[in-house]
């Protein structure tokens, strides 16, 4: 992601609906993982970005926000995030076993080698440790939008299962995210296409307060219906896979 990004995304991660119902419903998925039995847990945020994550992980534990990005992290690190890493799957300068909580969202979709780079994350998760995961999913819905934040891939339900599986990660959750969104962001990508309208440019815009408390409430129900039933479909895929205690 260029600086031109990373500082838009700075500007609004901590309120905006997509950046704060995101990180929501994540931790919603992670409820489980995040009660710690003997002190404070040790968590590992990859793709770190601006530091919004990390900030509200840190109230669970120790966590070191990790990017590629220098600007990234210096932007994480103007945000308070304290514990900064400049590094990426698969040469995370780690050992083995080291975090109970990995957490990669938005990410695995920008690297080339991610069966590579998912095999390095649950490296470094503890056994019964559990990795995180969001991206971005169909890709008959790619459009300008991925292009700008330089996505490698969009993926099927049925890719993501594989690439957790190869991992030797046990799967716990795989499921949709951003249900409600689904028709609304496939007709305008879908229409834009037909058009050749509007390609370079990102779907994030800025919405109203209002309208932006009601999508954070969507999202809020959305990890409710996902945890306990899961989701027909969504715009991202979702998923919390588990390293064997053995």
């Amino acid at each position: 992601m260029q600086r031109k990004e990373l500082e838009e995304m700075s500007a609004v991660e901590t309120d905006h609906w997509w950046h704060s119902g995101k990180r929501l419903f994540m931790r919603r998925l992670l409820a489980d993982h995040l009660r710690s039995k003997d002190g404070r847990l040790h968590i590992l945020d990859v793709g770190c970005g601006t530091g919004a994550n990390a900030v509200e992980l840190s109230s669970y534990g120790d966590v070191i926000a990790c990017d590629r990005s220098m600007d990234a992290l210096r932007m994480a690190a103007a945000r308070g995030v304290r514990c900064l890493c400049a590094a990426s799957a698969p040469d995370l300068p780690f050992a083995a076993g080291t975090f109970d909580v990995v957490t990669a969202f938005d990410i695995i979709e920008h690297v080339e080698d991610d069966a590579g780079f998912v095999r390095d994350l649950a490296r470094v998760l503890v056994p019964g440790g559990a990795l995180a995961i969001h991206v971005p999913a169909w890709p008959s819905l790619w459009s300008g939008h991925d292009e700008i934040l330089e996505h490698k891939r969009r993926y099927t339900y049925r890719g993501l299962r594989a690439l957790l599986d190869g991992s030797g990660l046990r799967i716990e959750h795989l499921g949709w995210a951003s249900c409600a969104l689904f028709l609304p962001t496939a007709a305008v990508r879908w229409t834009r296409r037909l058009t050749g309208r509007g390609q370079d440019t990102q779907d994030m815009g800025l919405v109203p307060r209002p309208l932006n408390n009601v999508l954070r409430a969507v999202y809020r129900a959305e990890a409710e219906l996902a945890v306990r039933v899961g989701l027909p479909f969504g715009v991202s895929l979702a998923a919390i896979a588990v390293k064997p205690s053995t």
